[in-house]
């Protein structure tokens, strides 16, 4: 078996002209959009479901929203700006102790469900089909009492993977 080897070398003078450059660049001065309408701290973690967004802060409640709406005419002109692009709720799926940062959310591939751990070790995990916003299954085990920094579904959705603090890792087997 031969292999070919190829050597590329690159000069790159230390002010390159524009005409030199490897690839092209754009450059943004400006985001086309922006909003604190949404979350009121950092965000931590974010999904996008279809041309909605699912995110999460530190304010026990992910959100799923999309850009666009109507500007609110009941704030002043300093809070509509602080605001920034008027932003569309769609849903909010609210959870308890978990106001922190780092704890992120999955969602599934077919994007049917989406799961979040707590502080308390627990795991509530919400089916995007139904209107409630109520957790459909809350999973929770006595011996699982550290912070659920990250979950993860599998393929098909049947299994949630947990990873905790304190190093452990649990495998939960979802009921359909």
């Amino acid at each position: 078996m031969h292999a070919k080897i190829t050597l590329l070398v690159l000069q790159l003078s230390p002010t390159p002209l524009l005409s030199h450059r490897l690839f092209n660049t754009v450059t943004v001065h400006f985001p086309s959009f922006s909003t604190c309408g949404v979350h009121r701290n950092y965000i931590d973690c974010v999904r996008w479901l279809g041309d909605a967004l699912l995110s999460k802060s530190t304010d026990n409640r992910i959100v799923c929203w999309v850009p666009g709406g109507q500007q609110r005419l009941d704030l002043e002109e300093q809070h509509i700006a602080y605001l920034g692009d008027p932003v569309t709720i769609l849903r909010r799926y609210e959870y308890s102790s978990c106001d922190i940062w780092y704890v992120r959310f999955a969602l599934d591939r077919p994007c049917t469900h989406i799961a979040i751990g707590n502080q308390a070790g627990k795991v509530f995990v919400w089916s995007l089909k139904r209107k409630s916003p109520t957790p459909v299954q809350v999973l929770e085990h006595k011996k699982c009492t550290s912070t659920v920094r990250q979950v993860d579904f599998n393929y098909n959705s049947m299994i949630l993977i947990s990873v905790c603090d304190d190093g452990t890792i649990w495998r939960w087997d979802l009921t359909s």
